[in-house]
């Protein structure tokens, strides 16, 4: 897949987010609580594939809600461009 600009998925409450970076082979990855004032609960530059971006993400958001005792969603469903 020839990712331009990044991803999306929603992953329970949160809103997961996956920004390509300019120059090198990585991603920004984003976990956003919409229910809190500053949404960006988790920000983190990583080096790897998309693949592996997409599913450290989901940990970071998996760990995030449980850590207020909040169920995880089974899956996200990722939109790409």
């Amino acid at each position: 897949m020839d990712l331009q600009h990044g991803c999306r998925a929603e992953y329970g409450p949160l809103e997961l987010r996956i920004q390509t970076l300019a120059g090198i082979n990585g991603f920004s990855v984003f976990v956003d609580d919409p229910r809190l004032e500053q949404r960006c609960v988790y920000e983190q530059t990583v080096q790897s594939t998309l693949e592996s971006a997409k599913d450290y993400v989901v940990m970071r958001a998996r760990e995030y809600l449980d850590s207020y005792e909040e169920p995880a969603a089974a899956n996200a469903d990722w939109r790409c461009s």
